[in-house]
């Protein structure tokens, strides 16, 4: 879990970002909730979900939500 944020491939702004906040690795981020990981500028997408499966995390929590399928909207 000791995972180094610049062997993830993020973005290098992002990656700038982080660094800047102080963090090196994603042990150091396992204190921070997902809505405040999120709210770290450039955080999105394909980065997020690296960084949340490094720290051993679901990237998305609210997904109890039926998804809608063709099926249902015919």
């Amino acid at each position: 879990m000791d995972t180094k944020l610049a062997d993830l491939r993020l973005k290098p702004g992002l990656l700038a970002e982080l660094r800047q906040l102080g963090f090196e690795t994603t042990t150091v981020m396992v204190h921070l909730s997902n809505a405040q990981c999120l709210r770290i500028p450039g955080m999105a997408g394909r980065d997020w979900r690296k960084i949340a499966a490094a720290m051993g995390r679901e990237p998305f929590i609210n997904r109890n939500r039926p998804i809608a399928t063709a099926a249902i909207l015919l």
